[in-house]
């Protein structure tokens, strides 16, 4: 089921989200949220698998991150969030990945999004991609 987080969500949260960056917790302050970010929720068993995190600007909203329990990958988790997310918005939508993660890439082409830049070398020795999902 997807909802938006509540504070009883927050440490799975902060814990799946160290998983997939170690600056995780430092980077987010998922405990004290800006009014213009929320973050959805996909649970089982009262257990946060998997979450989308995001920024709603005034034009745009920014995809800040997705995860997913690396055992519970490959089960269309982040699908079903991102489609639930885009069926509730409406706005123009982009998100930065890593060149190398293209599970994650394969997702958002299948939602439309488009590669709109790359940053050089922006993880060290690894390119971020820039994509866009325009509003429909």
């Amino acid at each position: 089921m997807i909802n938006k987080y509540k504070e009883e969500d927050i440490k799975d949260i902060i814990k799946l989200g160290s998983l997939v960056n170690k600056k995780f917790e430092k980077l987010f302050n998922i405990n004290n949220l800006p009014d213009n970010e929320e973050i959805l929720v996909y649970k089982e068993n009262n257990k946060v698998i998997g979450f989308l995190h995001y920024l709603d600007n005034i034009d745009y909203i920014e995809f800040l991150n997705v995860a997913v329990h690396e055992e519970k990958r490959n089960k269309k988790i982040a699908s079903l969030l991102v489609d639930y997310f885009l069926s509730q918005n409406n706005k123009r939508i982009i998100l930065e990945v890593r060149e190398s993660n293209l599970p994650a890439i394969k997702l958002y082409k299948k939602f439309n999004f488009v590669i709109i830049n790359i940053r050089e070398k922006y993880y060290g020795n690894e390119n971020a991609i820039i994509m866009e999902r325009s509003s429909e």
